[in-house]
């Protein structure tokens, strides 16, 4: 158990000060909790929630790992939202192809673009919790929640390499410095791979937005987040050793900081939000009103966030947090209803689906018979999780101990 001691300080806020003479020391199994301060009598006066250092390694893992399953296990209806982000991924994919020639296809892909990549990042800030103020916690995070990201870029990567050499006949000069582009990652990284950048973005927004909840209040994180935003949207895009844009994308976190802390921030007030109905009413009409102006007078918006093409940037902020309000709303009621849930999956395998589904949709695209954006988006939606499904189980089968709980 750890035992922790109260200072004057600690109480100032509730006037109790001058009473920590009368108080005794206090224990209590973990940290930030409640806990019951005693006079001498063992009479209890107040009952309130303190934080102090933790040092002990459990503690500090059960604040750390609040992780994707975790989150799963607490509001399984983000599962659904998920899921919808990794459906309409796949979908702007199969309609790519498509976008130059078909007015409604380019309208819906570009729809498509203003939500879904931001929704992963606003998602990601719901996993996230404050971790103890000592290097020692920030090191566990990125041993255990970042390098377990970059190992998996590089082993997809180096797999997805090899894949696309043989999907589209690449020569082995050119498929040896896709390595070197992997490294590099950000727009060098097209055709199969062309997702690899989300996931150094999301790794370095974790960081970023870990830092900001860790060590500092929340004005001076909006104060940050909502200035490197400003910074984000103001320019058209950075160059770097002849690419488009920097290494990692990582300028990208620029803009998928405020995005991610809006999710931290959104989900710990999101119990007491009333009217629920009301506002995803709300924002769908609206939504829908931009998609109609879009269509019809060429509404002036477009948020690619992988090649830092922005127009109208403004809308880049609250668009998509009014999309993400919406569908957790709209999850949590079909949740509730228990429709859509099989859906789950989805969000469980989100990760080697959105890895894999280019390459899937690449191949399937080789069919004629196949070669059409709705067949591409089902099959492409429906083969990755198999897939990905199937190697997890054979692992778990395989390597018991490496999928234990």
């Amino acid at each position: 158990m750890f035992i922790g001691w109260i200072t004057a300080s600690n109480l100032s806020g509730n006037g109790l000060g001058n009473e920590l003479p009368d108080l005794k020391w206090i224990t209590f199994p973990d940290c930030p909790m409640a806990v019951r301060l005693h006079n001498r009598s063992n009479r209890a006066i107040v009952t309130c929630t303190i934080s102090v250092p933790c040092t002990r390694k459990d503690v500090i893992d059960k604040r750390m790992k609040h992780s994707e399953r975790q989150l799963s296990k607490e509001a399984p209806w983000t599962d659904l939202v998920i899921a919808v982000g990794v459906i309409a991924m796949v979908l702007g994919h199969a309609l790519f192809p498509s976008i130059k020639t078909d007015h409604p296809a380019s309208t819906l892909y570009i729809v498509i673009y203003w939500w879904h990549m931001p929704l992963f990042f606003i998602m990601g800030g719901l996993t996230l919790k404050p971790l103890a103020r000592n290097w020692r916690a920030m090191w566990q995070f990125v041993r255990e929640r970042l390098l377990p990201m970059a190992s998996t870029y590089l082993i997809a990567g180096v797999l997805l390499i090899f894949a696309s050499h043989v999907i589209h006949g690449d020569s082995w000069g050119f498929t040896a410095h896709y390595f070197l582009r992997l490294i590099y990652g950000g727009s060098a990284l097209n055709g199969d791979l062309t997702m690899m950048w989300f996931f150094t973005v999301m790794a370095l927004t974790f960081l970023v937005v870990e830092l900001l909840i860790t060590w500092t209040d929340t004005f001076t994180q909006f104060f940050i987040a909502i200035t490197m935003f400003a910074l984000g949207i103001s320019y058209g895009s950075v160059g770097f050793m002849g690419e488009p844009t920097t290494p990692w994308a990582a300028d990208l976190v620029l803009m998928t900081t405020l995005w991610m802390l809006c999710g931290y921030h959104g989900y710990r007030h999101y119990s007491q939000l009333k009217n629920k109905a009301f506002f995803a009413t709300a924002i769908s009409i609206i939504f829908v009103i931009l998609a109609i102006c879009r269509f019809e007078w060429g509404l002036n918006f477009v948020l690619y966030l992988k090649t830092h093409t922005i127009k109208t940037p403004y809308m880049a902020f609250y668009v998509p947090l009014m999309v993400a309000l919406a569908l957790c709303i709209m999850a949590e009621a079909l949740y509730k209803k228990g429709w859509l849930n099989w859906l789950r999956p989805l969000s469980w395998y989100a990760v080697p689906i959105l890895y894999m589904h280019q390459a899937v949709i690449d191949v399937l695209a080789m069919v004629p018979a196949l070669n059409h954006t709705l067949i591409l988006w089902l099959l492409g939606v429906i083969i990755s999780l198999l897939i990905a499904a199937g190697w997890h189980h054979l692992v778990k089968l395989v390597f018991p101990k490496l999928t234990r709980n």
